[in-house]
């Protein structure tokens, strides 16, 4: 492309027959108008000829005028010498265009007034003075002052035009008006001669302007190719035919480390790769197949690539045959490129934060030990859980998480033999290919190790974190002899070990199939309840034993399947949670639950269970702020009951967040007190404002004096820590009046006074309470 402006720029200059200032580059302008201020000393010699020439006319015909020329000549070169010198001093500052012109004028002004007194000095010589010795002097001296117009000032047309004419005009005069013959033909002479003079001018001119700038394009596109050549990516070098050196870019040095450029004469082929071996930059063998290739490639031929690896580096050359022999050749370090497709490839086969193998991985393996199987051999697949580990991640944070999977996938590799396979496919879900393996009982020795490792307790961040696990099996080739399925029936069996209490191993079973479709329908079913709100809470009174009247209601939630019934919660919120969809169901129970409160007409309030992600997440700060914008239901008005491991991790935000519920008036009830991992230091660590004794402290309380003891002992720790003291579960009278016997407990619940009710027969039974008082009478 630079070739072809560079063309198109040449073709204009030599159509051009004439060219103005305009027409020249800045810096050629400024070139030339420093070529006129140039040579000093010719200018001096100049000055002395002339004069010289003036005072000898002067002097052979004793005329005053000429003396008077001579004096001119004299002051006008003083003038101009000095002039020159004040130029070059600027000079040294540097000139633009604008400041160029001005010293180009003044040059001409000079000149003008210097060629004048010539061209007069002729004028008086021939036509004043007749004196042909005077004239003949006057006229050798303006005639060698027009041949060095021609070879010194032809780059400034109009200097040329101005000298010529203002010499010329008064010389040619004189010698026409002196009426001598010869001095006559002499003039007419002149005007051809001087005319000539003004076109040879004018090519030298073009033809200079041509050259400069047409060599300045070439040094432009030079440099421009010279610019690309050492930018780019690649190296690239140039051979001829003989294999010595032409070109060579920085790139190339830099990716070999041999500059050819130390040298003054021109490295060959031979030389640079005896250079790269004795470098130790290719071994012996890479140093043989580059030579080869330079000799197949200088000679001629095809287009040849080259792929050279050695040590840590590796390169491609791409060999490029010129016509006439040589060559040009591409060399691109590739060791960056090919470690980064090695890490890729890695990447797409191996998990990213345990390093195990990931999904893709363990089915090539799986797959080649299928494919390899003889008849008699067995293998087993055992998908892994890590048991709690979402409740884990929901409350001490996804970091604390990555942790957790990370030293359970280091256990999990202690675990295994060396020719077994441990894979994580994702989340907390891990698959072991045991291959070989006998029989039932090596798989179950095997998966009982890996609960008994995994089970161990885990130090995340200074917190000892027990999570557990469970072990689907899926033997080969009795549970099937594809991957799919023996990846699916692993999966069926580890869903039936989690159901069945979790921390247990479970081999695969026929009928799993139908389970696990029917866990599928369950999971649809439950999301399609979910978008079209078919969840909704029930509600169950709570009944004050101070005041003898219903004060609040906890908001339990209830699935009416439109073809199973009544689904029980215990069914469904596990899924809900496994699912994800915990907060989303949240927000919606708590705002139903407000809208419906808002209807119960003697101020009772609703309690309303929330998750521990959900706390941890911190969205429930804008839940219960929408559900109470949009249901007009004081805060006072709703109570949240948190389980335990709402506390289990990152304890100050948590902490902050029950501020926050508490200053909107929201009060906080802990939930199952005595279960799960009860702590009483979180009776007063946390701003809690009731505690809920969970029904299993009323378990044989009516004949078992140590659980009547420890009933009564935590009753009454809790109401002296000004705790308002909820009892769970209550079902008969005798257990109602051994809790408020002591007077400690504030409120109690259970079927004695009502099951958890619909909306409807809520709001009845708050509003007539004479059913509860005749039961608790």
């Amino acid at each position: 492309m630079l070739a072809v402006r560079w063309a198109e720029r040449r073709g204009m200059m030599f159509k051009a027959k004439d060219r103005s200032t305009s027409d020249i580059p800045p810096e050629v302008y400024v070139a030339l108008v420093d070529s006129l201020y140039s040579d000093l000393p010719f200018f001096t010699m100049g000055v002395f000829v002339a004069l010289a020439g003036a005072l000898a006319g002067a002097w052979l015909t004793g005329d005053a005028l000429l003396y008077v020329c001579a004096a001119a000549i004299a002051g006008i070169g003083f003038l101009r010498g000095i002039h020159i010198l004040a130029y070059r001093r600027r000079a040294l500052r540097g000139l633009d265009v604008e400041a160029a012109h001005r010293w180009e004028v003044a040059y001409e002004i000079g000149t003008s007034a210097y060629v004048l007194v010539l061209g007069g000095a002729c004028f008086i010589s021939f036509y004043m003075v007749k004196d042909p010795r005077a004239g003949l002097l006057s006229l050798a001296v303006a005639l060698a002052y027009i041949v060095g117009v021609t070879g010194r000032n032809f780059g400034s047309k109009r200097l040329v035009w101005l000298q010529l004419v203002l010499m010329g005009v008064p010389m040619v005069a004189g010698l026409i008006l002196s009426g001598e013959p010869a001095a006559i033909a002499i003039g007419c002479f002149l005007v051809p001669f001087l005319h000539g003079s003004m076109r040879v001018c004018d090519r030298l001119r073009n033809t200079l302007f041509d050259a400069v700038i047409a060599t300045r394009d070439v040094q432009l596109l030079a440099d421009r190719f010279d610019t690309a050549l050492n930018n780019m990516p690649h190296g690239l070098a140039m051979f001829d035919a003989d294999g010595r050196v032409l070109v060579l870019n920085r790139r190339w040095v830099e990716i070999t480390s041999v500059d050819p450029a130390v040298r003054r004469d021109a490295w060959t082929v031979d030389e640079l790769v005896r250079e790269y071996g004795e470098r130790g930059i290719l071994d012996d063998h890479n140093l043989g197949t580059l030579s080869r290739a330079f000799t197949e490639s200088l000679g001629g031929g095809e287009t040849l690539r080259l792929a050279l690896d050695n040590n840590d580096h590796s390169f491609e050359l791409t060999f490029q045959p010129m016509r006439g022999g040589g060559a040009v050749v591409v060399l691109e370090d590739v060791t960056a490129k090919k470690l980064a497709e090695a890490r890729l490839a890695h990447m797409a086969r191996y998990d990213a934060l345990t390093g195990l193998p990931n999904r893709v991985r363990f089915q090539e393996r799986l797959d080649t030990v299928i494919s390899g199987r003889r008849a008699d051999d067995s293998f087993c697949v055992m998908f892994v859980d890590i048991d709690r580990f979402k409740q884990i991640n929901d409350t001490m944070g996804h970091a604390s998480g990555d942790a957790l999977l990370f030293e359970a996938a280091g256990r999990l590799r202690n675990v295994v033999r060396d020719i077994d396979t441990v894979a994580r496919f994702g989340g907390d879900e891990f698959v072991v290919l045991q291959s070989p393996c006998r029989d039932h009982k090596e798989a179950a020795a095997m998966a009982s190790r890996i609960i008994q490792a995994l089970s161990e307790p885990y130090d995340i961040e200074g917190t000892q974190v027990v999570a557990g696990a469970s072990v689907g099996i899926a033997m080969a080739p009795q549970d099937g002899e594809t991957a799919d399925l023996l990846l699916k029936n692993a999966d069926m069996a580890l869903y039936r070990a989690k159901a069945n209490g979790r921390g247990i191993f479970c081999f695969f079973e026929s009928d799993m199939d139908t389970r696990a479709q029917a866990r599928r329908t369950l999971e649809s079913d439950l999301r399609r309840a979910i978008a079209n709100g078919d969840l909704t809470p029930y509600y169950q009174p709570l009944y004050s034993i101070r005041e003898d009247k219903i004060t609040s209601c906890e908001a339990l939630l209830r699935w009416p399947h439109p073809t199973r019934g009544m689904v029980s919660p215990g069914e469904f919120v596990p899924v809900i949670e496994d699912m994800g969809l915990i907060g989303e169901v949240g927000a919606q129970t708590l705002l139903k639950a407000c809208r419906e409160c808002v209807t119960w007409p003697h101020g009772e309030r609703v309690a309303v269970n929330v998750s521990s992600s959900q706390i941890h997440r911190g969205d429930i700060i804008a839940s219960v702020e929408d559900a109470l914008l949009r249901s007009g239901l004081p805060g006072s008005r709703l109570e949240l009951e948190i389980t335990e491991s709402a506390f289990l991790a990152d304890t100050d935000n948590t902490l902050l967040i029950l501020r926050r519920l508490r200053e909107m008036g929201v009060r906080i009830s802990l939930d199952d007190f005595g279960t799960g991992y009860s702590s009483l230091s979180y009776l007063h660590s946390f701003p809690l404002d009731k505690v809920k004794i969970d029904r299993s402290f009323l378990r044989d309380v009516d004949h078992d004096r140590r659980s009547l003891n420890l009933l009564r002992g935590v009753l009454r720790l809790s109401s002296e820590l000004g705790l308002s003291v909820v009892v769970e579960g209550v079902e008969t009278l005798e257990q109602l009046h051994i809790i408020s016997a002591d007077g400690y407990v504030d409120e109690a619940q259970g079927f004695l006074f009502s099951p958890a009710l619909p909306a409807p027969q809520i709001r009845a039974l708050i509003g007539d309470q004479r059913a509860v008082f005749a039961r608790v009478a």
